[in-house]
């Protein structure tokens, strides 16, 4: 039931989105074509962030302590996981840092 709501909510905004680009199309704004490709484009990248970090999480579980995941992105950014060496890890509190 709630995917269903979130479609028509979703469909819903696009119809509205539309409408009003319409409404205010004049020069030098954005048409339908263009918004929709924006939008095309924010979800692919979300979509591919998610499965970025779904990997990460999935590497993360296997590497050994003491382990290490060094990351560079396309956009030049590196990000640094680490798993604490057995003999460092705090007792009691689970899970890895």
């Amino acid at each position: 039931m709630g995917g269903e709501v979130a479609t028509l909510i979703g469909s819903g905004a696009v119809i509205a989105l539309g409408l009003t680009t319409r409404l205010m199309s004049r020069r030098g704004r954005p048409g339908m074509g263009e918004i929709l490709l924006e939008l095309a484009k924010g979800r692919a990248a979300a979509a591919s962030e998610r499965e970025r970090r779904a990997t990460t999480v999935e590497i993360l579980d296997r590497l050994p302590h003491g382990g290490r995941v060094d990351e560079v992105d396309e956009g030049g950014r590196q990000r640094i996981y680490e798993v604490a060496p057995l003999s460092k890890r705090t007792r009691g509190k689970g899970g890895r840092r």
